[in-house]
């Protein structure tokens, strides 16, 4: 089975695609990775953690070379995976993206709006209220740090 078929039949093709480009990359730059060992594999990733600062691409990448180990032990190309128990403990941001709320407004269109399943409407009515006090909370917060500016914000 080629890699890419292997790629696009375990995941989205945004993913697959992500992977396969991590993944060539890595064989380019080392023609010998399908014989490296736990060593050789994290000497890598630290020679990607001086060229990617940022914690979510070193965090694909190690995802792409363990994707390529995997595809290696099913082809049984290999019999051991040697980057299996790495974990990397960087840091990932998990920022609120404040654009991507819903207004009071909004919410209160979605809350009273007539549902399709009547036996979820308690648990949609609990997520909508948590919804508008995370809004109102992130709002506070929004005015009192920035200046006033046109827009959704209040």
């Amino acid at each position: 089975m080629e890699l890419k078929a292997y790629l696009q039949e375990r995941y989205t093709p945004s993913t697959a695609s992500a992977y396969l480009r991590d993944i060539t990359r890595f064989v380019a730059a080392h023609p010998d990775a399908a014989r490296y060992q736990y060593r050789q594999v994290m000497d890598y990733i630290g020679a990607c953690r001086s060229k990617y600062p940022n914690a979510c691409s070193l965090n694909r990448i190690l995802a792409s070379v363990k994707v390529y180990y995997q595809y290696l032990c099913h082809c049984e190309l290999r019999p051991d995976h040697p980057a299996r128990s790495i974990r990397l403990r960087d840091a990932r941001p998990r920022d609120v993206q404040l654009q991507a709320l819903f207004t009071p407004q909004e919410l209160a269109l979605l809350l009273h709006r007539k549902s399709r399943y009547t036996a979820l409407t308690t648990r949609n009515e609990v997520i909508m209220t948590l919804l508008t006090s995370a809004w109102n909370k992130a709002a506070s917060t929004y005015r009192a740090v920035l200046p006033p500016t046109p827009g959704r914000w209040p």
